[in-house]
């Protein structure tokens, strides 16, 4: 395909006062979108508090920066943004109960840190000590926008799991992981 056989573009003006996408268009697209199933965890030096996240993607290498995506009306978002601190855990399949149980089941945030092994690396943010990849982040800019903040974490410390596990990840509106690519169907 080339330029020419695409056309001319449509004025841009045009498109931003254009009717916004259905919400139930872009829900349904974006449950094809398969990510990595975290948790972003902080302590805001007398809560602990977290959620499990999907939306979360390394920004820069150097310097080391990862973004992840929170929501405002949570009581995450407001101790992140009171801390500056954060963590990003990296679950594996085998995490699926506390992924659950970080995403929105109705569990008082303090709760939410009972099971699983917790520590502290650089921060002092809490973070899951057998989780695939661990990044201990301060918080380096925070951008808000509608009903999310994206928070670029400037990554302190990295604590990487010994073991080779199959990750966690969200598809389709469900938990799964990699199949074996060995595996006949």
């Amino acid at each position: 395909m080339t330029a020419a056989e695409l056309g001319t573009l449509p004025p841009l003006q045009a498109l931003r006062h254009s009717a916004s996408l259905p919400l139930s268009d872009f829900r349904l697209a974006m449950r094809r979108l398969t990510g990595a199933v975290t948790l972003v965890a902080t302590h805001d030096g007398q809560t602990l508090a977290g959620l499990t996240a999907t939306a979360v993607t390394s920004f820069s290498a150097e310097p080391a920066r990862l973004l992840a995506c929170v929501n405002l009306k949570g009581s995450t978002f407001r101790a992140i943004a009171e801390s500056r601190r954060m963590s990003v855990n990296l679950l594996a399949y085998r995490h699926l109960d506390l992924a659950q149980q970080f995403g929105g089941a109705p569990t008082p945030q303090a709760q939410r840190f009972e099971p699983g092994r917790w520590g502290t690396l650089a921060t002092g943010a809490p973070v899951l000590l057998d989780a695939l990849a661990v990044f201990d982040c301060v918080v380096d800019e925070m951008m808000v926008a509608h009903s999310h903040a994206a928070m670029i974490g400037e990554i302190k410390a990295v604590l990487l799991s010994p073991r080779n596990e199959a990750p966690l990840l969200y598809s389709d509106g469900q938990y799964t992981t990699l199949a074996d690519l060995g595996e006949t169907a």
